[in-house]
């Protein structure tokens, strides 16, 4: 059975199940229904009884999970339920991590104390501190459509994750356990910034992709998503109705897809078709939430998504910098405020384009489901001509 499959499975029961949330009593019937096609599939060898099953499954652990007690929990700020950020919007840390943070923030700003803007941003990007973003800049990046790179997310914490390896290489730890190794700084980060739950999932495929080959196995990112879609669905199944997630996954899922078939082309090439899905990937669970389309935000994630990525890194290396030296993070800052400077010019440009950004009615989940389903035939049709070309 296929594995993505299965995702696809417990998502449509988790996500029917939310419709009917006062329903949550009767959750031992879906599970029992679970339990019955899990023996009489198994032991007849039916073909196909793993997807029913995880449908079913789907269904009884939302209903178990909407159960007040339950929901409680899985609504604390640990477990980000789907309510919790219309209660707060960030789980401040206190005692020794918000030592830690403010440490970290300071040094984030070592150099750049003159330009209060560029100091904010940085620490947006770096911190998620988003809520110091200063008006002006925040409507510059929701215009053109690219707010969210100031979400703390797969680009942030796949970039840590790659410093923290090298940083380790550089102490002649061997590459196939540098990525095991790296696993609690990156953890430690992910819960200094708050636990965002586009963070604990970039966290969890980068711990799956670096434990792989501490037991000879090749880094899948499609058998990290798939495995990490799995295990925060089951963990909380509240989830399927919180919108960051959702656009979360479908982001990364576009992501790994394009760039495994786009692996052997030119690196603009690649660039393109990989921005061009991520951007595809989100704009049905935009419009339908936010009643908002932004063509805009394919032009400048072209140009977004690759500074973000190298100004993540300088940051990252201005504040290890700093524990050896403030001079040198002052001149590694720099750098970083050089990328925060033009991705403003950017934004700025590509928002007062015309039709960058319009609102229209709220999609309906059918309408997001039929754009689902012509670009994943356009992605089959552009995958079958080009194996056909490969192949004359």
């Amino acid at each position: 059975m296929r594995l993505w499959a299965i995702c696809g499975a417990l998502a449509a029961g988790e996500y029917a199940a939310s419709f009917a949330p006062e329903f949550a009593p009767m959750w031992p019937v879906p599970a029992l229904c679970a339990a019955l096609v899990a023996l009489l599939g198994f032991g007849l060898g039916a073909k196909g009884w793993g997807y029913v099953f995880a449908l079913l499954f789907g269904i009884a652990i939302f209903f178990f999970a909407s159960r007040g007690d339950v929901q409680r929990y899985l609504e604390s700020p640990w477990m980000r339920g789907r309510d919790w950020r219309y209660r707060q919007r960030q789980e401040e840390p206190v005692g020794v991590a918000r030592a830690v943070k403010d440490d970290l923030s300071r040094r984030v700003g070592i150099g750049l104390d003159e330009d209060r803007e560029t100091v904010s941003l940085s620490r947006a990007i770096l911190l998620g501190e988003r809520r110091r973003l200063p008006a002006r800049a925040k409507r510059l990046f929701v215009e053109s459509g690219t707010m969210h790179v100031f979400a703390i997310s797969g680009l942030h914490v796949m970039a840590i994750a790659k410093v923290l390896t090298v940083g380790l290489g550089l102490f002649l730890i061997p590459i196939r356990f540098a990525g095991l190794l790296s696993i609690p700084f990156l953890w430690g980060y992910v819960m200094l910034i708050g636990c965002a739950p586009s963070a604990v999932r970039a966290a969890m495929m980068a711990t799956i992709m670096g434990i792989a080959p501490v037991f000879w196995r090749r880094s899948s990112g499609f058998r990290a998503w798939e495995l990490t879609f799995l295990i925060v669905h089951v963990c909380n199944p509240l989830l399927i109705a919180n919108v960051g997630n959702a656009l979360s996954f479908a982001v990364m899922l576009a992501i790994v897809v394009v760039g495994d078939f786009a692996k052997s082309m030119p690196s603009w090439r690649q660039a393109l078709l990989v921005t061009l899905a991520a951007w595809a990937a989100g704009v049905p669970i935009s419009a339908h939430v936010f009643g908002r389309v932004t063509p805009g935000g394919m032009v400048a994630n072209l140009v977004l998504i690759a500074t973000a990525k190298a100004t993540v890194v300088a940051g990252a290396l201005g504040v290890g910098a700093s524990y050896l030296s403030e001079k040198v993070a002052e001149h590694v800052n720099n750098f970083t405020a050089l990328g925060i400077k033009a991705m403003v010019l950017v934004a700025e440009g590509v928002s007062r384009l015309p039709g960058a950004n319009f609102e229209t009615m709220p999609w309906s989940v059918l309408t997001c489901a039929e754009w689902y389903v012509a670009v994943a035939l356009i992605g089959f049709l552009v995958r079958r001509e080009a194996t056909r070309r490969r192949a004359l």
